[in-house]
């Protein structure tokens, strides 16, 4: 018999730091385009995990993301 579970093919789940790091790369111009970097890079995470991403960057204040607005 098979085996039912096997640990190496489960792949560890993206924390929203790093998801976050990853995103800023791109300077999105909104929310909205962040999140669709967030689904077209990581598509198995579940959508509350991308969410908890970008409230991560929204946490982070306008001057840590770059903003220009407030400089």
């Amino acid at each position: 018999m098979g085996e039912a579970f096997r640990p190496d093919r489960v792949m560890a789940a993206a924390a929203p730091e790093r998801m976050a790091a990853w995103v800023m790369r791109f300077s999105p111009a909104t929310d909205a385009d962040a999140l669709k970097l967030l689904r077209g890079h990581f598509p198995d995470c579940p959508l509350s995990l991308r969410v908890a991403a970008l409230d991560f960057l929204l946490r982070r204040g306008p001057a840590v993301r770059g903003d220009r607005r407030t400089r």
